[in-house]
């Protein structure tokens, strides 16, 4: 118990962690390094917990005798690199596939195969397909721009990768997976537009904020997008939700983005398949087919962000990609993993500009390996640190 509670202390030095308080910070300390581990009281380097650690995450079992002595006899200055060279064995086999798998299961909130929209739909195409991007050491940019294979089964025994048929014969990365389109399916493609926003951008929304608030009725309007450019009673009479409302609540502040969105994800069924017409619906009674013009008014276009334009799914995932809060989601992820931290999404538990800078960097700069990005979350000197 001990060791978990210094481990807490230092990542909230390592990484500047404001929520953390100041937690085991020594009085008076220099800011520490972000990702070094930091002055904190009681603390030392550890390569065996170390070893422990990545034994456990990378593999879902503890280290071999012989591992623990391998790194325990390396001695002072050459145990770092010891404990990099059995990453990289843990790395390479079978089963860390199967982590991957579960771990994408736990990032996309999904896995396993369920009813929906009265069709048997195959919820675990999507996780595996982001598994095998890493376990393959593909760019991982293809999670959200791939047009052919993203449907992957895995079999677990020999850690290997097969293609499956896709259940939609047109792909753009898992934006559309019929798993990820039926697991999210609700009103107005509302949900599927949240779980873009959390999964491949790290943030709640309202995720644009404008340099300087408007003040109306309800409260601030901080979105940067013209107070016009949703649906509402302002330029639609017989608007069937008033986006625009503002008596009580901004309601724009989210769906200046959101519905900019959601319309490129209405034509899956909820099944996830793809259709030529609009499959979902508009919360008010007896459920009517949503239209455009329920989101948008007739002027206006789909778009990832303000100045941002998409005009279809590849679009889409284009700008995802190219977006910098892409990288820093799939960086803070892998980071939040390895060293068990909370949720970057729900708990906010996010990495210092400087440590989240230099992740994206390497990561860039390895032609989005996430594979190597893992490794060095795993022989990291926050990692080794307790």
């Amino acid at each position: 118990m001990r060791k978990r509670t210094v481990r807490a202390m230092t990542l909230c030095a390592g990484l500047g962690v404001l929520a953390c308080g100041s937690g085991g910070v020594q009085p008076g300390a220099p800011p520490p390094k972000p990702g070094s581990g930091g002055p904190v009281v009681d603390t030392k380097i550890d390569y065996e917990e170390a070893l422990r650690g990545a034994a456990i995450k990378l593999t879902g079992n503890l280290p071999s005798l012989d591992e623990i002595k391998a790194v325990r006899d390396a001695g002072e200055g050459a145990q770092a690199a010891q404990l990099g060279k059995t990453v990289d064995d843990y790395l390479s086999r079978p089963g860390f596939a199967s982590v991957m798998v579960d771990y994408f299961r736990d990032v996309f909130k999904m896995g396993g195969q369920d009813m929906r929209g009265g069709a048997s739909v195959n919820m675990d195409h999507a996780p595996t397909f982001a598994a095998m991007l890493v376990v393959t050491e593909r760019p991982f940019t293809e999670i959200v721009t791939a047009t052919k294979n993203t449907c992957q089964t895995l079999d677990r025994m020999s850690g290997k990768f097969t293609t499956a048929a896709c259940p939609n014969p047109t792909a753009t990365g898992v934006l559309t997976d019929a798993g990820v389109q039926a697991q999210f399916y609700s009103s107005m493609a509302f949900r599927r537009v949240r779980w873009v926003q959390e999964t491949f951008a790290c943030r709640k929304f309202p995720t644009e904020i404008a340099k300087t608030a408007e003040q109306r009725p309800g409260g601030a309007y901080v979105s940067p997008w013209p107070y016009d450019s949703l649906t509402g009673k302002l330029n639609n009479k017989s608007a069937r939700i008033d986006f625009q409302d503002d008596k009580s609540i901004i309601c724009a502040n989210c769906h200046t983005t959101m519905n900019h969105l959601a319309p490129l994800f209405a034509r899956f069924t909820p099944a996830g398949m793809a259709s030529p017409m609009i499959q979902v619906k508009v919360p008010i009674p007896m459920e009517p087919t949503a239209t455009l013009t329920d989101w948008l008014p007739a002027q206006e276009m789909t778009a990832w962000r303000l100045g941002v334009p998409a005009a279809d799914l590849p679009a889409l995932g284009a700008a995802i990609a190219a977006d910098p809060a892409f990288g820093r989601c799939v960086a803070t992820r892998v980071w939040n993993w390895a060293l068990s931290r909370p949720d970057v999404v729900e708990d906010g538990a996010t990495l210092t500009d400087e440590l989240a800078n230099q992740l994206v960097k390497d990561l860039s700069d390895n032609n989005w390996n996430v594979k190597t990005l893992i490794k060095r979350a795993f022989t990291s000197d926050a990692f080794v640190r307790y």
